[in-house]
């Protein structure tokens, strides 16, 4: 769980960092490329939601205090995540506009929710991408559009795509009422 909630953190260090750094965002390509290393590990915020699935197989007397960790390092990814894609729409909305952010981020969540689909059900790690990616690259095509795993793979992808494309909202519109009302 400690691991997770580390790379968990990366995406969010990764936009806070972007947020404050000027230069970059004027650069193409350095910004697609801290961009694409921030997608790369989005995933891993909202993975700890998965991480839920454990307590099926939880035989202990105190349930509710494996309950009460799962679910508080669940919902600190899950903030985590929503907060950094806030974040990452500031700097694409400073670069483009609000309606191009709003259209790549839409994109982002699905991708998003695809990358929790690879590592809760295929076993698949952000780093793979670069180790096995030719490997990775034929398990997605499989997963995609063979019938076996269709139904899981666009459930996964759809349900937690449409969770942080909600939590993203939810964030944005709690910053934007914040900055009103000061």
């Amino acid at each position: 769980m400690v691991w997770n909630l580390f790379l968990a953190i990366i995406p969010y260090a990764l936009s806070s960092w972007l947020l404050q750094t000027h230069w970059i965002k004027k650069q193409g390509f350095p910004l697609l490329l801290v961009l694409g290393f921030w997608l790369l590990f989005l995933p891993n915020a909202p993975y700890l939601i998965t991480d839920l699935i454990h307590l099926r197989n939880t035989a202990t007397s105190i349930l509710w205090l494996d309950l009460f960790m799962l679910f508080t390092f669940a919902w600190t990814g899950l903030l985590l995540g929503a907060i950094s894609m806030h974040q990452v729409f500031c700097v694409l909305t400073e670069k483009w506009n609000v309606t191009v952010a709003k259209r790549i981020l839409f994109m982002i969540v699905f991708l998003c929710g695809f990358g929790i689909y690879l590592g809760r059900f295929q076993r698949w790690n952000s780093w793979e991408l670069f180790s096995d990616p030719i490997i990775l690259f034929k398990d997605c095509l499989r997963c995609i559009s063979h019938p076996e795993y269709r139904i899981r793979t666009w459930g996964t992808t759809i349900g937690f795509g449409s969770l942080l494309w909600i939590s993203f909202l939810t964030i944005q519109t709690f910053l934007s009422i914040k900055k009103a009302s000061r």
